[in-house]
């Protein structure tokens, strides 16, 4: 029974990471494409110290990767299968009944734009 322990431990670390909006949506704008710090701050709406932070936990938990390419570091998912368990977390949101309709709405909005079927595309120069 021990190994119960281990997993659940391990599994309450990796919802810890989850648990920052800014870093799910990192991790949902990695899921098309890699991309540089300055590109997901002005994706995001923060400071560049502010991605630059999320990236960091994101990077230490081995869920994103770093590439350079000359003056530009981009990240990138290592498992981007990653993004599409989170957007299946969608359907347990339960919204307060008098937010239903604005937040169904916002649901629907990122399954548009996180949950497109694109294929992920990487920057990173073939080796």
């Amino acid at each position: 029974m021990p190994y119960r322990a281990v997993v659940s431990a391990e599994l309450a670390k990796l919802f810890s990471v989850l648990s920052h909006p800014v870093r799910i949506r990192i991790i949902e704008e990695l899921k098309k494409e890699d991309l540089t710090v300055g590109t997901l701050k002005d994706m995001l709406g923060i400071t560049h110290s502010a991605v630059s932070q999320q990236l960091a936990v994101l990077r230490s938990h081995h869920l994103v990767n770093e590439m350079r390419q000359g003056r530009n570091v981009f990240y990138h998912l290592r498992r981007p299968e990653l993004a599409e368990w989170i957007m299946e977390g969608v359907t347990f949101i339960s919204p307060d009944t008098s937010e239903l309709e604005q937040m169904m709405s916002a649901i629907q909005s990122v399954k548009d734009v996180w949950g497109a079927d694109d294929k992920p595309q990487s920057k990173r120069k073939k080796r």
